[in-house]
């Protein structure tokens, strides 16, 4: 992971908390995803923020409206 750009901490916390629900399941929408972080105590509108760096930074991507974890 050190070729990627880093995350914000906030960021960090939100990757490993959505980690084993995403490999569980194989995958999740982006809404489930924002809820598993609501959940773990976020707010709705940091979670949305977390998913667009995690996402933009590589370390989720979306196929077919579900999110994944990037292989490192």
């Amino acid at each position: 992971m050190s070729d990627r750009t880093r995350l914000s901490s906030s960021a960090a916390d939100a990757l490993e908390t959505l980690h084993d629900p995403i490999e569980q399941t194989d995958g999740l929408s982006r809404e489930e995803a924002a809820t598993v972080l609501v959940d773990d105590g976020g707010d709705p509108v940091d979670a949305e923020g977390l998913l667009d760096e995690l996402l933009s930074k590589g370390y989720l991507y979306a196929v077919d409206d579900h999110l994944y974890v990037t292989p490192s």
